[in-house]
């Protein structure tokens, strides 16, 4: 009794004080508890919801990347030299030691790339711009995109885009192109633009000069004297029915001409024309001017008896040059065709009048029956020749006044 009578208000209002202290703990800590689940809850939520949209995300990358859903419907796209115009290949790439011409080639590159990938999703065929572009990027596949036209269906996966544009399968821009026996660069040129395989008869003359074949055809590596030569290659077009794409690279059409001049041009060919003292270079400017000068087939081996006639012995009988009408106004068929600027002084370097001997190169691009007439002129003594304007009919002479009657017979006087 003493002792509880002893306790204060004081110590009283202490406990109460404590009391009140431990259940405000007791209350923090149940709060705690509580805050601590709904934490947990709204955090596995979100973890769900960020799962889910991941999981969204992927399956719709995976359904684009493997064409999942799509329909199977035939589109036609056209990817235009514009844009292959500013890749680099990876070789190229590797060959440029400049870092800040690298990092541009790089970027022109991706904007290619990106270029490519924006026609696939304007035709249906892909619905992310950018994860084609990363795909392509790790395929190593920029750079090596190629223009033309395809037809393929909208459900074409990724892998399958990427192989079908950096290759020619399946390309619909195929042209076909006959060059005749007998044209001349201009006119395969010209005949190339028409048909649309070029789309610069400018670029196409300048790859005919070019050095870049030369470690890759022999024939084209013997070709040194280039002195007064017009166009390297003339004479290596040979004369055929070819295929090709249209828009194509010149350079890639140059190279589907030598690759076929090199099969016609055979190793017995070669041999044939060593064996006559001539290499492969003087026979085709030979057979050119056989091939420009002669009527038809049969005429062309009386023609190239009296080439040869006047190469082995013309001098002994006062003639020192060919005399060929075909090659006064090369690289131009006739004086008509020669600018007009130049037309009235327009001299050629091949105007065999003039030069002696062979011209610097060939003046057109003969085929195998004009080759064979100059390995093979007839045994004849004839130094001169014409044909009838209007009929084409031969005449052949073995003097000047031989010939000059034959003008006159032919209606040329």
């Amino acid at each position: 009794m003493r002792e509880l009578q002893s306790s204060s208000p004081a110590a009283q209002a202490q406990d109460e004080e404590k009391r009140t202290k431990k259940n405000h703990a007791r209350r923090n800590r149940q709060k705690r508890k509580k805050n601590r689940r709904i934490f947990r809850l709204m955090w596995w939520a979100m973890v769900l919801l960020i799962g889910l949209l991941i999981g969204r995300y992927l399956v719709w990358i995976m359904n684009d990347v493997l064409a999942v859903n799509r329909p199977d419907i035939q589109v036609t796209i056209e990817i235009p030299s514009s844009v292959t115009a500013l890749e680099t290949s990876p070789s190229d790439l590797l060959a440029i030691t400049d870092a800040a011409q690298r990092r541009e080639a790089e970027e022109n590159n991706r904007t290619a790339t990106r270029e490519v990938a924006q026609i696939l999703k304007n035709n249906g065929i892909i619905d992310n711009v950018e994860f084609f572009c990363l795909y392509s990027n790790i395929r190593g596949a920029d750079g090596r995109y190629h223009n033309g036209t395809w037809t393929l269906s909208q459900k074409s996966d990724f892998e399958e885009l990427v192989h079908l544009f950096r290759s020619d399968d399946a390309r619909q821009d195929v042209v076909q192109v006959t060059i005749p026996e007998g044209r001349n660069a201009l006119e395969i040129a010209q005949l190339l633009y028409d048909e649309g395989v070029i789309s610069s008869e400018d670029a196409f003359l300048q790859e005919l000069n070019t050095s870049d074949f030369n470690s890759t055809y022999t024939m084209v590596s013997e070709i040194t004297d280039l002195e007064g030569r017009y166009y390297q290659l003339e004479g290596y077009l040979f004369p055929d029915t070819y295929t090709f794409y249209e828009d194509e690279d010149p350079q890639n059409v140059l190279q589907i001409f030598l690759d076929n001049a090199n099969q016609q041009f055979t190793q017995e060919i070669r041999d044939e024309a060593a064996e006559q003292g001539m290499t492969l270079d003087q026979l085709l400017t030979l057979a050119s001017l056989i091939q420009a000068e002669a009527a038809d087939t049969e005429d062309m081996y009386n023609v190239s008896s009296v080439l040869h006639n006047r190469l082995d012995y013309g001098p002994e009988y006062g003639i020192y040059t060919l005399g060929c009408d075909s090659t006064i106004y090369y690289p131009y068929r006739t004086q008509a065709d020669v600018p007009a600027a130049e037309r009235e002084t327009y001299q050629s370097s091949y105007d065999t009048y003039v030069i002696e001997g062979l011209p610097a190169g060939p003046i057109c691009n003969p085929g195998l029956d004009a080759i064979d007439a100059a390995l093979h002129p007839n045994d004849t003594s004839y130094l001169y020749f014409c044909h009838n304007p209007e009929t084409g009919e031969a005449y052949y002479a073995t003097t000047q006044a031989g010939h000059e009657y034959n003008l006159e017979v032919a209606g040329l006087q």
